[in-house]
């Protein structure tokens, strides 16, 4: 290794660690490389990238400044900063699956776990460096977005059988590139032609693309169920199955999917701001709760740190704590209020947020039961202004409805509506800004105003009217064991069919599972007992 011969490629070491960079300097200068550059901060890592183009990074995952070595590669790749033509080596001590799987998401050309021998980073240090250089002028090509001329490099090259060690390579860019330019049919009919030679799981994902942007759906099933029990393909097969379940508007499932793709690499931001709309598509208040804290927890120090983020977790907590009857958590909501609304002031102090923190502080005072001086705090806010922020305009539209200014609710749910029509927002959050559009315009109260209404007018004998005040409400809250069994009693209780056999039963199950899995009150439980006792077996004919 002393008699190595010089290299001239221009390497990044990103490590906050004196001796780690030591031993890595000291590595690669036993391989030969002698223009070797240190970053000991993010900051300053992303500055050199900006300023240089290198052939080789090296990034640890641990880093000072609070920004992890993840958030800096993502920064790195997301800002166009990390060209095709450069390296990248990704090195961690933490090999936890969730960080691993979310690192590979990211598609390091290495990943290598500490502690590792010299022999060992040689040879991942050596693999790729050749193939950058080897394919040096497709990498530029594709860095320049120079597609159709990068195709006919690949098409040379693999008329050359010298060349055959990189068709593999050659093969699935070729593919990507096809995907890049939306060459749907002309892809389809390459990966159908690479299956034929090997059933390759690059190909099988690129003709999942295919078959979904032509609207073969049933296709794209029946290959993302393959995909699905394969390690290197699950996390992919479930994004899709998730995007195709949710086109077919089977929202719970698709929601299933995001769940556990998230579990498996829960630091794709995208993921969890789908799963947050979703979540809220489904009414479930916790999920959407806890998609927002880990979007807040994982964005944290990165260049993906936003007030939206805070004022979307601040929104979750208050949502969550109107849907539930557990006092602790209820507590624990509202500390979370408080608490992202304290972090938003400290981190964006010089946004204007004035408005938005307006809104959430009147939610809040809701919450606590404190409507007059919610409604206080909203009178004077402005509902004809032109809209910025479909987040902010929704908040602010669900506080007047909250607290009985119906009008001014009415009037920026409306406007809200109008902007969507005009500017086609994504569709996980256009499906729920209309869903909530029309729920609100349903309920001339908030749920719980509604339900107590709905108590008086069962406590009258008014049943229909009683049912569908309980039904809505439990629609909008369908976790909430009070809602459920509520609607449950008055379901039981009448002396006459308030609704269709099949939807009854129906009703019946889904309150039926809310109210026996929950910790209920004294007097809830009280009811629940007298009702079980009294009650038949579900059938269709109950």
């Amino acid at each position: 290794m002393e008699n190595a011969p010089k290299r001239d490629e221009r390497i990044l070491i990103i490590d906050e660690q004196p001796l780690s960079q030591s031993y890595l300097r000291y590595t690669l200068e036993q391989l030969g490389y002698q223009n070797i550059t240190i970053a000991e901060r993010p900051q300053q890592a992303l500055a050199l990238c900006r300023n240089n183009l290198f052939d080789l990074i090296i990034c640890s995952y641990n880093q000072a400044d609070g920004k992890d070595g993840f958030q800096l590669f993502a920064e790195l790749k997301f800002s166009g900063l990390q060209k095709h033509s450069s390296a990248v080596i990704f090195i961690s001590a933490e090999t936890d699956p969730n960080l691993v799987h979310s690192v590979i998401e990211l598609q390091p050309d290495e990943f290598l776990a500490k502690p590792f021998v010299i022999k060992d980073l040689q040879l991942r240090i050596e693999r790729v460096l050749k193939r950058k250089q080897q394919l040096r002028p497709l990498y530029q090509l594709l860095d320049a977005q120079h597609y159709q001329a990068a195709l006919n490099y690949i098409d040379e090259q693999l008329a050359d059988a010298n060349q055959r060690k990189w068709f593999p390579l050659l093969l699935k860019l070729k593919g990507d590139i096809l995907l890049a330019q939306q060459e749907f049919t002309d892809a389809e009919h390459f990966f159908l032609a690479m299956l034929s030679i090997q059933p390759f799981s690059w190909a099988k994902m690129g003709l999942v693309r295919c078959y979904v942007a032509k609207g073969q759906e049933q296709q794209a099933f029946n290959l993302l169920e393959e995909l699905l029990l394969r390690s290197e393909s699950r996390l992919f097969a479930l994004d899709l199955l998730a995007e195709l379940e949710f086109k077919q508007q089977h929202y719970q499932q698709a929601q299933q999917h995001l769940i556990d793709a998230a579990e498996l690499a829960p630091r794709n931001l995208l993921r969890q701001q789908k799963l947050l709309q979703l979540s809220r598509l489904n009414h479930d208040y916790e999920t959407q709760y806890q998609a927002a804290r880990d979007m807040v927890k994982y964005a944290r120090y990165s260049a993906f740190e936003q007030p939206d983020l805070y004022l979307n977790l601040a929104r979750a907590s208050i949502d969550f704590a109107l849907a539930t009857e557990d006092e602790e958590q209820h507590s624990r909501l509202n500390r979370q209020v408080n608490l992202s609304l304290q972090a938003l002031q400290k981190q964006f102090a010089k946004q204007d947020l004035w408005e938005q923190h307006q809104v959430v502080q009147a939610r809040l005072l809701y919450l606590q039961d404190h409507k007059d001086k919610a409604k206080a705090l909203l009178r004077d806010l402005k509902t004809d202004q032109p809209i910025t922020s479909l987040e902010d305009a929704l908040d602010k539209a669900k506080a007047l409805h909250e607290v009985g200014l119906t009008d001014a609710a009415e009037q920026l749910f409306s406007q809200i509506s109008q902007h969507c029509k005009q500017q086609q927002p994504d569709p996980l959050l256009g499906a729920y800004l209309q869903q909530e559009v029309t729920e609100r315009r349903q309920m001339q109260q908030g749920p719980r105003e509604l339900n107590n209404s709905a108590v008086q007018l069962y406590q009258r004998g008014h049943w229909e009217q009683a049912f569908e005040a309980f039904a809505l409400a439990h629609k909008v809250m369908p976790k909430n064991a009070g809602i459920a069994l509520n609607l449950l009693q008055t379901l039981l209780t009448s002396p006459r069919p308030l609704c269709a056999p099949d939807l009854r039963y129906r009703l019946l199950q889904q309150c039926e599972l809310v109210v026996a899995g929950a910790s209920l009150k004294p007097e809830q439980q009280r009811r629940y007992e007298q009702l079980k006792s009294k009650q038949q077996p579900l059938s269709m004919n109950a």
